[in-house]
């Protein structure tokens, strides 16, 4: 214990002795020990014009040092500290380095500055979806018009929302001040259990369905999701209640739910008071033999922007395509009948693929077939094989992996959903997910969409 004290002393005294050599009272160093810094640090962060960035660093050894911080390579400050006033909306990287004896450490981070807000103009919304594992490196701003963030999960039949950790919550208040510099309104996305990569819900899930048909509950979770949309400084939020196949009940008691989402609607005014001076909301439908009748109630909720149609990720007992195109024209027809026209419904694309390994001679049952199916990322798939991203599916060994990729020759592609989703009248399409894509311009879902919607 009294080592540790001496160390902290060590560390404090640093502070007052600054860049000198003065090093008395310390204890002796090698000269060939590396400067440590310790001092509270992130890789991003975000100011606005006129805020003056003040950080004090402690280096230890101490002794024999010279520091400097530097803003795009420009060095603004020698010493331990820097009070540094910003003067333009461009980000820029803030970097502290301290060498001591020809050896350096360094410390580095983005820094995004706000500036005000000008929506983005487009013909048709193309909506990027980022998980509380991405980062804005995923994220091409000049392909999206909205972010949608996934997402707060209910997890159990109570109001509280599972939050990602500290990091996550960082990284996403620097993802909405990206965002907000580029024009894009972001959304919160709640949902029930789910399996993140292809967006389906918790079999059997009915925690967030519970939630939405008690009207205390469902107000205390209205009053959780409104704190922390004006915490982060979010635009809206998307309902996922995704679990509309299952043996629990299913989504019970329709009004209800639609009184649920009447009341997140009175809570999230389309007008509001603030610099953008809207809210968003929004709802998620998943793909499954029932969800017309099973959603029919979003029909009845006039406080709806647009509804986010995931048509992708069906399975079966053999291998099939998890997203043909006949589901957009029959999907957006289905819910016109229940009061939810084309001219509010997104058509999905997954950036993602079902892969059947179904040992030969084995027959699979709808009990047994999820042992059989794994999911892997566009991503993964391109790593695959290079020529992947021009063709809708794959054959290693046994295995079959169906996607949706960017060539013509196949049925299933990133152009013929878009033409089928323009032909039926949608307001935009949306790519589940951002992290999953690819950033190479030729290979890219998102641009894809992106050209497509918007030529």
């Amino acid at each position: 214990m009294k080592y540790i004290h001496f160390i902290y002393a060590l560390l404090i005294g640093s502070i007052l002795a600054g860049c000198s050599d003065d090093d008395a009272g310390n204890p002796a160093f090698d000269d060939d020990e590396l400067p440590k810094i310790y001092m509270e640090w992130a890789s991003t962060y975000v100011y606005a014009i006129d805020d003056v960035v003040k950080y004090t660093a402690i280096v230890s050894p101490d002794d024999n040092i010279s520091c400097r911080w530097l803003v795009d390579g420009e060095v603004v400050s020698n010493g331990l500290s820097v009070e540094y006033r910003i003067t333009s909306s461009e980000p820029f990287t803030l970097r502290f380095e301290v060498e001591r004896n020809g050896l350096s450490s360094y410390r580095t981070a983005q820094v995004t500055v706000t500036k005000p807000f000008e929506p983005k103009t487009y013909d048709n919304i193309v909506m990027g979806v980022l998980t509380t594992e991405g980062t804005s490196d995923y994220i091409q701003w000049d392909n999206i018009t909205h972010l949608m963030y996934t997402s707060l999960q209910v997890e159990e039949v109570s109001p509280v929302l599972k939050l990602p950790d500290a990091t996550a919550l960082a990284r996403l208040k620097t993802v909405v001040s990206l965002a907000h510099n580029e024009g894009v309104y972001v959304i919160i996305d709640i949902a029930g259990p789910m399996n993140v990569t292809s967006g389906v819900g918790g079999y059997n899930q009915t925690a967030l369905n519970q939630i939405a048909i008690n009207p205390t509950l469902r107000a205390e979770l209205i009053a959780n999701i409104k704190s922390f949309v004006e915490e982060y400084d979010l635009d809206g939020v998307n309902i996922s209640m995704n679990s509309a196949n299952n043996d629990a009940g299913g989504l019970t008691d329709h009004a209800q739910i639609g009184e649920f989402m009447k009341e997140l609607g009175e809570a999230f005014p389309a007008q509001h008071e603030g610099e953008r001076g809207i809210y968003l909301v929004t709802a998620s439908i998943p793909m499954a033999w029932n969800n017309g009748d099973q959603y029919a109630y979003l029909g009845e909720v006039d406080r709806l922007d647009w509804v986010n149609l995931m048509l992708f990720g069906g399975t079966d007992l053999s291998p099939v395509q998890h997203a043909p195109n006949w589901q957009i024209a029959d999907n957006i027809a289905k819910f016109a009948g229940k009061g939810i026209p084309a001219s509010k419904a997104l058509v999905g694309i997954g950036a993602f693929g079902v892969k059947y390994d179904i040992p030969p001679g084995t027959d699979p049952t709808w009990g047994t077939i999820d042992n059989y199916l794994s999911y892997p990322t566009y991503k993964e798939i391109l790593a695959m094989d290079a020529g992947a991203a021009q063709k809708e599916y794959l054959q290693t060994g046994n295995a079959w992996i169906f996607y949706t990729g960017l060539g013509t020759e196949y049925g299933t592609n990133v152009s013929s959903k878009a033409g089928e989703a323009k032909a039926a009248g949608a307001k935009g399409m949306f790519i589940w997910t951002l992290d999953y894509d690819s950033q190479e311009a030729g290979k890219s879902l998102t641009k894809a969409v992106y050209q497509a919607m918007n030529p």
